[in-house]
């Protein structure tokens, strides 16, 4: 029994060795060796087709509007306080993009808010925006803005964006 096994196992090596020494069998070209045939296309094909992406039915979302003043319903999500150097292009840029986040208070144009002015703006979040509102928001701008290196000369709302909750505050520094 065991030679029977030495005999298969032996056969069975003689026959692995035999197989990996040969070479691998290729397909051979049956023009003579050529790779492309002599009369055919040079180069690259012009497409017969051509594949136009398809026709945009949709409608173009129009720009939301930026209002001075918030509609009965308005909410407040978000605050962005902006420099009044900038450019009222620059701002209804910054305002519009800032419609799109959801971090609750953004800085532009330079200005930076300190921690501080940031717990003390959390309670107003979410409320109804009223002009007592908006003054709570402007007082504590104003209070948060006064407590960093450049003093205040006066804070402003320069804009809404109601759909989205955004409120913008431009702040003054004094020359």
């Amino acid at each position: 029994m065991k030679l029977t096994a030495l005999r298969f196992v032996t056969a069975f090596l003689f026959s692995a060795a035999a197989l990996s020494a040969e070479e691998p069998v290729l397909p051979q070209a049956l023009n003579g060796g050529g790779a492309f045939p002599a009369n055919g296309p040079r180069g690259f094909l012009k497409p017969s087709k051509s594949i136009k992406p398809p026709a945009n039915d949709t409608v173009a979302q129009p720009v939301p509007a930026i209002v001075q003043t918030p509609t009965a319903e308005t909410r407040l999500r978000r605050l962005v306080v902006v420099s009044g150097t900038m450019t009222p292009e620059a701002i209804r840029d910054t305002i519009l993009a800032c419609g799109q986040t959801r971090t609750p208070v953004t800085t532009a144009g330079g200005v930076s808010a300190p921690a501080p002015m940031l717990s003390d703006l959390a309670g107003l979040f979410g409320s109804k925006v009223t002009e007592d509102t908006q003054k709570k928001v402007l007082d504590t701008v104003r209070k948060g803005m006064e407590s960093s290196a450049k003093p205040v000369k006066r804070v402003e709302v320069v804009g809404w964006l109601p759909s989205e909750g955004v409120m913008a505050v431009a702040v003054y520094p004094e020359s």
